[in-house]
């Protein structure tokens, strides 16, 4: 039966509300919907705003911080260049620059090999803080070869001022630092020769103070990255210097990261609307980033998406509740008025079913209004008067005709042949009206089960229709993300000679499996949208491909699919299978999907049903399972027979009835056996019958046309 006639079939009264709420819940979906964008649209805006200035304010503060510690070895460098000769003064200006400033770690000043005495190789003053106490020492030997550091290198090479990569500075200061170089120059006889290094250190501390001052919402939080995007400052301690962005976003399968991660390292700023949920709490975030100018390293700040959107999470749920609430109540008054309009109605509608049946004596409701329900009973009152005028007319001519009857009973004795031939033939034609009656309720039964089935059909194709959808997703982000470790292989394949051997086939042996892992979900992905577009074809009226098929092999692979399947969701479940395939079934035409779905949906009934009563009688009872097929010239014979629980016959009779099961709520559909009715007996001409005795067993017999 169709929407629109079960529509036409409701009451006046139902008719009525449903329309109304229909139409009231249409207006209320596009308000909502369009309040919901404009202030989702208007938080995401304020939202952008407010971390452009939060990470622009964190990175100014940081390089008005850093322009002013540069400036210390900036302004000291002429003095050491005008003071080469006197080691003394040297030393003493090195000791004043980090005594006078709190924010410096260290500082050094070195210089290049024997160029401050032929036998001295190594020739460096190092000037520290240790908790208020100002140490010395000299640095450099055979294994702190300072010459070949980078923050001797860099800034030697490049002949200007350079801010490391954070390091462990395990030959000075023993700590995390970042080292700002500053080359030192002989100017002496209008020649500009290198001649050393002048440092200072800064701990990664003073940049995890500065982050850890950034407050986003409750759980929001700022992060620094290096040029290369190490983690310099971060919540997470176990992060720093340990992990980079790219290998975070790596962990956590993140493309979006890693492509923020790389606009960081490149210098640029920007908000991020990412799927990425953060390390700290694993919450869904977005992310701000911008450049700190003088040292290359990049600020991010973290924004938790639930914690933004609260207030906007709240405001829909209000209006949620306004409307359920307006809701209620509109169906309650919308109720209460159809009763007042349409209960005299029903008392009208009985009357007239009784009136229709021959009682003319029905008590009418009193109905005292003047409209046209009033109306309308008047005019039924006025009617049964006049039946009850008519029919005592009708008697007084029945009597007269009463009367007639008995003179006529003379002429009907010479009559009595004719009227026994008459009778013979009407009872012949008796005969062929109750054997047409039979035929008749035969297809009102075949109509009844045929309507259940196209409603069964609607049904199925609305659920594989949003099924498919999300399975779409499934397939195509498969493919993509082969594509993108195809694309990260070859770029894997580029750096080959940057990574040591081991780890590229660490790497590599990774990337491989994701891709197999892939393949899988891609392929299974297809073999479930397989099925979707079957049940979609079945569901429209119209079946799969006929091909031929080996009975024999599919009922044999769907029973150790149905136990392997059943041993999955219960361990201890066992079941001795018994089988008797006939091998002069050969090749059969059907559609395999569909007839698979019944063999495996009545084997996944046998082994529950055994289970049960397993349950039931534990060591007292052993599960068998029995399968057969038998040739029959043009037709096949499938049985499929079980020691379960067996069936009452009221159960049998009802077994192929949409939406019917014995099954407790939660463990079936009572789809299985409809569908499986549909597939056999409209779909391939076949039959399907029950033969079970409560108790004992309960057998399913197929029979299948060849062609």
């Amino acid at each position: 039966m169709t929407t629109k006639n079960i529509y036409r079939n409701r009451g006046l009264a139902a008719k009525l509300i449903i329309s109304i709420m229909i139409i009231l819940g249409v207006i209320f979906i596009l308000i909502f919907s369009f309040n919901l964008r404009i202030t989702r649209k208007i938080i995401v805006k304020n939202l952008e705003t407010n971390a452009q200035n939060l990470t622009g304010a964190t990175v100014a503060r940081i390089d008005k911080i850093l322009s002013s510690i540069q400036k210390i070895p900036d302004n000291y460098a002429p003095i050491f260049e005008r003071h080469l000769d006197s080691d003394q003064e040297m030393k003493e200006l090195v000791a004043l620059m980090v005594a006078s400033n709190r924010e410096i770690l260290g500082a050094c000043l070195a210089f290049e090999p024997y160029s401050r005495n032929p036998a001295e190789k190594y020739f460096s003053y190092y000037y520290y803080r240790q908790n208020d106490s100002l140490l010395f020492k000299k640095l450099g030997n055979d294994q702190y070869n300072y010459f070949t550091l980078d923050w001797y290198e860099i800034p030697k090479l490049l002949g200007k001022p350079v801010w490391s990569e954070p390091y462990f500075d395990d030959g000075g200061v023993n700590q995390l630092v970042s080292t700002y170089s500053v080359p030192l120059f002989d100017r002496s006889n209008g020649q500009k020769k290198f001649i050393g290094i002048l440092t200072i250190d800064l701990s990664l501390d003073w940049f995890q103070k500065n982050i850890s001052g950034i407050k986003v919402y409750e759980t929001g939080f700022g992060f620094l990255i290096s040029r290369n995007g190490v983690i310099v400052s971060h919540p997470i301690k176990d992060f720093i210097m340990n992990e980079t962005i790219f290998s975070i976003a790596d962990e956590r399968d993140s493309p979006d990261l890693r492509r923020i991660g790389r606009k960081m390292v490149h210098g640029e700023s920007g908000f991020g609307e990412i799927a990425y949920k953060n390390a700290r709490n694993g919450k869904p975030s977005w992310l701000a980033f911008a450049p700190v100018t003088l040292n290359g390293w990049s600020v991010g700040v973290v924004f938790p998406v639930d914690e933004f959107m609260a207030d906007s999470t709240h405001l829909s749920r209000v209006i949620g509740a306004l409307a359920a609430g307006g809701f209620l109540a509109l169906l309650i008054l919308l109720i209460a008025i159809a009763r007042s309009i349409t209960r005299p109605l029903r008392q009208l509608t009985i009357a007239s079913e009784k009136f229709a049946q021959g009682d003319f004596e029905v008590e009418l409701p009193a109905i005292r209004s003047k409209d046209e329900i009033g109306r309308l009973n008047s005019s039924f009152i006025f009617m049964r008067k006049q039946l009850a005028k008519t029919i005592l007319e009708l008697r007084v001519a029945s009597g007269e005709l009463q009367r007639s009857n008995e003179k006529l009973e003379e002429y009907n004795r010479t009559l009595e042949q004719k009227v026994d031939e008459r009778t013979t033939e009407l009872q012949q034609k008796h005969n062929e009206l109750d054997a047409a009656f039979r035929e008749l309720k035969s297809a009102q039964a075949q109509l009844i089960q045929s309507e259940k089935m196209a409603s069964l059909g609607q049904l199925t194709a609305g659920i594989a229709h949003e099924i498919k959808n999300p399975l779409n997703f499934v397939n195509n982000f498969s493919e993509l993300s082969a594509e993108l470790i195809g694309e990260m292989l070859e770029e894997l394949g580029k750096l080959a000679g940057r990574i040591e051997p081991k780890d590229m086939a660490y790497f590599t042996g990774i990337i491989t499996d994701l891709q197999g892992n892939l393949k899988k979900i891609n392929d299974h992905g297809k073999r479930a949208d397989s099925i979707i577009r079957g049940m979609l074809l079945h569901a429209r009226g119209k079946s799969g491909e006929r091909q031929p098929a080996d009975l024999n092999a599919m009922l044999s692979e769907y029973v150790n699919l149905g136990y392997h399947g059943m041993r999955a969701s219960d361990n201890s479940f066992n079941i001795k299978l018994e089988s008797d395939y006939d091998p002069g079934v050969g090749m059969v035409t059907v559609v395999p999907q569909d007839i698979s779905r019944v063999f495996l949906n009545m084997i996944n009934n046998a082994f529950y049903s055994t289970a049960q009563k397993k349950k039931m009688l534990a060591d007292t009872y052993f599960p068998v399972l029995k399968i057969s097929t038998k040739n029959l010239a043009d037709t096949v014979e499938i049985r499929i027979r079980d020691n379960g629980m067996g069936m009452p016959e009221t159960v049998a009779e009802k077994v192929f009835n949409p939406f019917f099961t014995t099954k407790p709520a939660g463990s079936g559909t009572g789809l299985g056996l409809s569908i499986s009715f549909d597939i056999i007996v409209q779909q391939h001409h076949g039959r399907i019958a029950v033969d079970s005795v409560e108790g004992e067993y309960a057998e399913f017999i197929i029979t299948l046309p060849k062609t």
